[in-house]
């Protein structure tokens, strides 16, 4: 009560930038080549019976011991993940698997409707993001009535402004392309990070939403289980209009997913992540190139 009323910006570098741009790298130029070409020949150490679908696992295997490091790191240096932090690092994976999934078919199939009565690709989207902006909305809200020392009540008239986006804009955003509906999630994503600085007591104090008066811990859980609620949704939309995954999309969604869990590892640490991501990031960078031309792909 009576504290400064915070402005709610994302952190300048939230998660290591050149470890997200390496696997981005490696998820772009990899998702090109087919399933057959997992077989072409590919060695590391003794390993050389599996061929590029062993790089892939080599590559899950370093950054889920990244996660690993990120964490005995942290325990060394007296700097444990918060209770905040834990639950905005399980919605930042979840986020992660969404894309991974959601850019596997691309935007052909956006706006294929998968059965009568069910929501095509993109309308998914927008109720899943707009979801996301509506909790972050609430959190900006309750932030700054506690500090005025006010009673939780809903954002009313202060919503856009909290959410940094018109009504109009966002509708806009979604009769767009992919990649801005991407950039929006990502720009609400950023935010969702900020809530990783909540104490113990904002987690436990409460804020108002369409459902009532709830604790912020319950809030902040909502994040994970919705996400994960309509990735569901999306990959029944995808496997309807497009068949089931191909080996090389559920290859990539378990990089992607170990990369998550590794950034979510140094979520208020993120020093941490580039001291030990960054390495691992030029290595996972080079090898991407490497497979790619081995698959007859233009780097």
């Amino acid at each position: 009560m009576g504290r400064p009323s915070r402005r709610w910006r994302p952190p300048a570098e939230p998660l290591s930038a050149d470890l997200a741009a390496a696997v981005e790298r490696f998820d772009r130029l990899l998702r090109r080549i087919s399933d057959s070409d997992l077989d072409r020949p590919w060695a590391w150490s003794q390993y050389d019976e599996e061929g590029i679908r062993f790089a892939f696992f080599r590559t899950l295997e370093e950054l889920t011991d990244l996660a690993v490091k990120v964490a005995a790191r942290r325990q060394e240096a007296g700097r444990p993940v918060g209770r905040a932090a834990r639950l905005v690092g399980r919605h930042h994976v979840a986020w992660r698997e969404l894309w991974s999934i959601v850019d596997a078919p691309g935007e052909s199939l956006l706006d294929r409707v998968p059965a009568e009565g069910e929501w095509p690709l993109r309308t998914v989207l927008e109720h899943l993001v707009g979801a996301d902006l509506g909790f972050l909305v609430v959190q900006r809200n309750a932030a700054e009535r506690r500090a005025a020392g006010l009673e939780p009540a809903r954002a009313g008239d202060a919503w856009e402004r909290l959410a940094g986006i018109t009504e109009s804009q966002f509708e806009e955003t979604f009769k767009g392309p992919l990649a801005g509906i991407r950039a929006e999630h990502t720009r609400v994503h950023d935010g969702v990070l900020e809530l990783a600085r909540l104490t113990d007591e904002e987690l436990a104090s409460e804020s108002a939403f369409w459902d009532g008066v709830m604790p912020n811990r319950f809030r902040l859980g909502r994040f994970e289980s919705h996400i994960r609620q309509h990735t569901i949704q999306a990959e029944k939309a995808i496997a309807a209009v497009a068949g089931p995954p191909r080996e090389v999309d559920r290859l990539l969604l378990l990089i992607r997913r170990a990369q998550a869990e590794a950034e979510a590892a140094a979520i208020g640490a993120e020093d941490i992540l580039e001291e030990t991501g960054g390495p691992l990031g030029a290595a996972i960078a080079a090898r991407a190139i490497e497979l790619a031309e081995l698959a007859g792909v233009t780097a």
